[in-house]
């Protein structure tokens, strides 16, 4: 049985983007090329930063506030094309942060879940976690496709659910303001990782009880977690 760094917690729930994998330049170009030849301005790096880890239509509708409904549905639809062309044709630029496989098997341990809990749809998601050799460390993967999006709850729930966990012994990861939300929604913990996508101000102001540097500082985070007095 290895050692998973001295932490007392039942699950660990990992958002994708911007936590486990560096993806940004992938959905900037995706986003760009959903938009190419459409009435709506092109969104900018900063726009996207801004909104990653949503629901995919809901990012559209802050690109494009003024789409309509249906405006909206043809440019996510759009958008998930460009990401699988960029996919079919090798371009995808998408690779995981430092240290994430070493420190996911150093985390692997007999009475520990591991889930995804991510604003990609389940099939983006299983194609990443194939491509990059992932998928077998992770007992539960939950998408907005069977759940409510982020910053409500219900992902991490459902995880709980599957992994007969509660929430009060799970610590969600992730780089984003709606992360955190989520996990404080949840009654979890939320571990905020500050090379991502926001800043590290906001994810305190959101509610992280610890942020890390790197991803690898994860299992000292979560010692950190168990010893101190935090409530989620």
């Amino acid at each position: 049985m290895k050692d998973h760094g001295k932490h007392r917690f039942k699950l660990l729930a990992f958002d994708m983007d911007g936590t486990l994998i560096d993806s940004l330049a992938a959905i900037v170009d995706a986003s760009v090329e959903a938009f190419a030849g459409t009435p709506f301005p092109t969104p900018s790096a900063e726009q996207v930063r801004e909104v990653v880890g949503l629901h995919l239509e809901l990012c559209v509708e802050h690109w494009a506030p003024e789409a309509s409904a249906a405006e909206v549905r043809d440019l996510a639809e759009r958008y998930r094309q460009a990401f699988r062309g960029q996919r079919a044709r090798g371009e995808h630029n998408v690779r995981p942060y430092a240290g994430v496989a070493e420190t996911l098997e150093a985390l692997t341990h007999d009475e520990t879940f591991m889930a995804v809990v991510t604003g990609k749809d389940r099939r983006g998601l299983d194609a990443v976690l194939e491509s990059l050799a992932l998928r077998h460390y992770f007992h539960s993967l939950q998408t907005p496709d069977t759940n409510l999006g982020k910053p409500a709850p219900d992902m991490v729930w459902a995880a709980n659910t599957e992994t007969a966990t509660d929430a009060h012994d799970t610590v969600v990861i992730g780089d984003t303001s709606f992360d955190m939300e989520m996990a404080r929604n949840a009654g979890a913990f939320a571990v905020g990782v500050t090379y991502g996508n926001h800043s590290e101000a906001r994810l305190r102001e959101s509610g992280a009880h610890v942020l890390i540097d790197a991803f690898s500082d994860l299992p000292a985070a979560l010692a950190q977690l168990s010893e101190k007095d935090f409530r989620p």
